[in-house]
């Protein structure tokens, strides 16, 4: 049986009678369907894709799938590297030399979770921007950053800024990268002028005449004040270190050419707001321009006039 609209029995002075159910709004009446006629629910196109397509889609599924697998089991590890502290005041003197090698065991681990190889020092860059691009990872790197040692923390800082444009890219709606600025500035604070020259170095990029890698930097809010603090640690070098010699540095002075160029052109409306702008990056340029370029930096960057 099959019938165009559905009805319902009604009893009017004892007699029954079959009324059409109107629906109001509706085009038109409901349709009523039985298991031989069916009704249609929705406009299915079935398409078929290729064996390279669907073979595609799982390398890309279980990549993404042991990404998520590594971050899990580097926040596990990183929860024990984290209670060491509180573990080791209450473990029996005797007892503590055991913990500490533990603790230097998994701070080793989440630290090779991130290089290219055993026998490597690098990081894996590829594995590092997925684990960026996560909202979780990027949290698992801020909190790891400063329970690392100085050279493996540089080495993880280094990676951030050479992989900057990528990484930020993943975080335009979320905005997790900032979580990152404190724990970055603790690194940069305790680096050489050389180091502080390599990362700088990273943050720009191979350079040349069109250096898209600087142009992302500077529309960009973490990354600008990540540039913003190497710049500021290179003028504290210079203004309080007496064996400083950054300026004698023709790599350093090129590099804040470089920078000092494309924040002269760049116009304000496509410059990042920082989460927040040194006032000593003023003493910095005075160092490389006129005064008429340092006015229009220290409007265009708004930075305070430093007093003493």
């Amino acid at each position: 049986w099959s019938t165009p609209t559905a009805q319902t029995v009604m009893s009017v002075g004892g007699l029954c009678c079959a009324i059409a159910v109107q629906f109001a709004g509706s085009l038109g009446k409901l349709t009523v369907s039985s298991v031989n006629n069916p009704r249609k629910m929705i406009d299915a196109v079935v398409t078929s894709r290729s064996d390279d397509e669907e073979k595609r889609e799982k390398q890309v599924w279980n990549k993404r799938r042991q990404i998520l697998y590594t971050v899990e089991k580097m926040y596990s590890v990183l929860l024990e590297v984290q209670d060491f502290e509180k573990r080791f005041l209450q473990t029996p003197e005797e007892q503590r030399e055991s913990l500490l090698e533990q603790h230097r065991t998994h701070t080793e681990q989440l630290y090779s979770s991130l290089r290219e190889r055993d026998w490597d020092s690098r990081i894996n860059d590829e594995l590092f921007v997925q684990i960026m691009s996560l909202r979780k990872g990027k949290r698992l790197i801020a909190r790891l950053l400063p329970f690392l040692g100085a050279e493996q923390a540089t080495t993880i800082v280094m990676a951030i800024a050479r992989n900057l444009p990528a990484i930020a890219k993943k975080d335009k709606q979320e905005q997790v990268l900032c979580w990152l600025v404190e724990p970055c500035a603790g690194v940069i604070q305790s680096l050489s002028s050389s180091s502080l020259t390599d990362l700088l170095q990273q943050l720009q990029g191979p350079g040349g005449s069109n250096n898209t890698q600087l142009h992302k930097v500077l529309h960009n809010k973490f990354g600008l004040t990540l540039l913003y603090l190497v710049l500021s640690e290179g003028e504290r070098l210079q203004s309080s270190e007496p064996h400083c010699h950054l300026m004698d540095d023709n790599r350093w002075t090129e590099l804040v050419f470089s920078v000092t160029r494309e924040l002269l052109q760049i116009p304000p409306s496509s410059l990042a707001t920082p989460l927040f702008t040194p006032r000593n990056l003023l003493s910095l340029f005075s160092r490389y321009v006129d005064r008429q370029k340092l006015d229009t930096l220290q409007d265009k960057l708004q930075i305070s006039v430093q007093t003493s």
